[in-house]
């Protein structure tokens, strides 16, 4: 009794999640059309990209400041530790290559995106 009354529970939401749209953009009368608003800033490829990196570039310059400061407080609580401090040196430099790499993504990006407009334009023409 017990599965059979789960089982039901689940085909309930499950429909309601089946249906939910046809409810939601239903429309009144026939004559209003819905439309979707575009939630992106851009349009083209570039511009989406550009949004992505500058978003990357934001999280990751905070995690770079914050393996940092954790690499520093692994490093002055090593007590002599050779192991210790051969690993908060290891990540201070992971930290720090990798900080590059996101200060770089910029290019990075820019070089994908002069490929990809090469690649497409060699195609079309």
């Amino acid at each position: 009794m017990k599965k059979i009354l789960i089982k039901n529970i689940c085909h309930l939401i499950s429909a309601v999640f089946i249906f939910s749209p046809i409810l939601i953009f239903a429309q009144i009368g026939g004559s209003a059309t819905t439309t979707i608003q575009n939630p992106l800033k851009s349009n083209d490829v570039r511009g989406i990209l550009v949004d992505i990196m500058n978003l990357v570039a934001i999280v990751g310059g905070i995690v770079v400041v914050l393996f940092i400061i954790y690499s520093g407080f692994t490093y002055v609580t090593a007590n002599g530790d050779t192991g210790k401090i051969e690993k908060a040196r290891d990540m201070f430099f992971a930290t720090v290559i990798g900080g590059a790499i996101l200060l770089g993504a910029d290019v990075i990006a820019n070089v994908v995106i002069n490929t990809v407009k090469d690649t497409v334009g060699a195609r079309v023409n």
